[in-house]
């Protein structure tokens, strides 16, 4: 009597219920994820909105108070000057309060994350080329785009390129000493809505610009708490002691905190600057700006030029 075979297994019957199940799985984790990035929508603009409610309510009781005081200037003749005085700061302070709230807001951690890759890629670029780790901020009052550029030298003996070489990333036209790199500073559109805000004419001497810049990077951005200046006219260096600073470590490259500062010591002095940062047990870090040895190539030529119309001798008269 013959024995039955025994069946194989269909191979082709698993497989089909194994790439189901990834389909559905896939599918599951695909529906899951559209519901998390649903909800976080739904997070922020609650977030968003239940700011938005806090700054008008704060407005709504800008008017109250403004329209009490308007009452009570009717109710009390004799104190009217002083109930109208405050009926015209309320509703001017709701006015402001209730048309400047913000539409967005973005967390310290997204902007301190924003830069840290920035920074890292800026470092990572300065690396790769074996760059030296001076950096020169120069003016560029030829170029309006911009207030000044970064410049890394390639080289530890560099000169300082003219403003017109520094419109491309890699400063290769000039003499070998003058060859490196060329970054748009962080700082640079941070001075120039500074410049655009401040009340008068902007410094050009040391004091009067590290008071200017050092007021809009704790009240105007609020980018530290407090400041320290100590300037030093005769090594031609400003040192600002810096307390918790916004983004992290001073010491990246090209911090926004010690971009503002050499990108507005640049333009003000109208000269070349460097910066070096170090730490300090009394605050978070302290920023040297230097002006000492640098100068503009224009106007070493300029000066090269006179120095030579001074040395040679007019012709004499037949």
């Amino acid at each position: 009597m013959s024995q039955p075979e025994p069946t194989q297994p269909d191979a082709s019957a698993d497989d089909s219920t194994r790439q189901t199940d990834i389909v559905h799985d896939r599918q599951t984790l695909e529906a899951e994820l559209e519901v998390l990035r649903e909800e976080n929508r739904r997070l922020r603009d609650s977030y968003a909105h239940a700011k938005r409610a806090t700054f008008r309510r704060t407005a709504v009781g800008f008017f109250a108070v403004g329209g009490l005081s308007l009452i009570a200037a009717l109710l009390f003749p004799t104190l009217q000057t002083i109930f109208v005085a405050f009926a015209g700061t309320g509703v001017f302070a709701g006015i402001v309060t209730f048309y400047l709230t913000p539409e967005r807001f973005v967390s310290a951690s997204v902007s301190d994350t924003v830069f840290d890759t920035l920074a890292d890629v800026e470092q990572h670029l300065v690396s790769e080329l074996e760059l030296q780790t001076e950096t020169v901020y120069v003016p560029t009052a030829s170029r309006p785009e911009t207030n000044a550029r970064l410049f890394v030298p390639q080289h530890v003996e560099y000169a300082v390129p003219d403003p017109d070489q520094l419109g491309d990333l890699f400063v290769t036209s000039g003499a070998e000493a003058e060859q490196g790199i060329s970054l748009p500073p962080t700082g640079d559109r941070l001075y120039t809505e500074f410049e655009q805000t401040i009340s008068g004419k902007f410094g050009n001497d040391p004091d009067a610009i590290a008071a200017q810049l050092t007021a809009a990077l704790s009240e105007q951005f609020e980018l530290v708490d407090d400041t320290t200046i100590e300037i030093d006219g005769g090594n031609r260096t400003a040192t600002i002691a810096i307390s918790n600073p916004a983004f992290g470590d001073v010491h990246q490259l090209d911090h926004p905190v010690v971009s503002l500062l050499a990108v507005g010591f640049a333009t003000g002095l109208d000269r070349p600057v460097t910066v070096d940062t170090r730490d300090d047990d009394r605050f978070s870090g302290v920023v040297t700006v230097s002006w000492n040895a640098l100068e503009q190539p224009s106007a070493q030529s300029n000066g090269a030029a006179t120095r030579e119309r001074e040395t040679t001798p007019a012709p004499e008269n037949s």
